[in-house]
């Protein structure tokens, strides 16, 4: 039997992509991170994107700038530059928030008019 504890986050973000597929948000999957290209005194390394940026941004069927961030149910910890992003992008009139299923996505979506 799955428990909570049982679930990646990985999972997670493949529920919330499905829920944006079906209700048709213009959201897009964010990887962060950075890799290296190049090799010797060419190589150098490149950022995909900047600290707190969340797993789907995009904007939602109003026009407002929509943040999604991912997290598995048990364990999922938000960093320090997610929450004051999450907090920045609430203050400025869009909607953010964390979420530990496409479920929980869903429902806050439709709490906050996005769908």
């Amino acid at each position: 039997m799955k428990t909570l504890r049982d679930v990646p986050e990985s999972e997670v973000v493949r529920e919330v992509k499905e829920v944006i597929r079906i209700t048709g948000l213009k959201l897009q999957r964010i990887n962060t991170g950075s890799f290296a290209i190049g090799e010797g005194r060419s190589k150098r390394f490149v950022k995909t994107a900047e600290a707190g940026t969340l797993d789907f941004e995009g904007y939602d069927n109003r026009g407002r700038h929509v943040g999604i961030e991912c997290k598995r149910p048990v364990g999922g910890r938000l960093s320090d530059a997610q929450a004051e992003r999450i907090d920045d992008i609430n203050r400025k009139g869009g909607v953010a928030f964390v979420v530990t299923s496409g479920a929980e996505a869903m429902e806050l979506l439709k709490i906050n008019k996005c769908i």
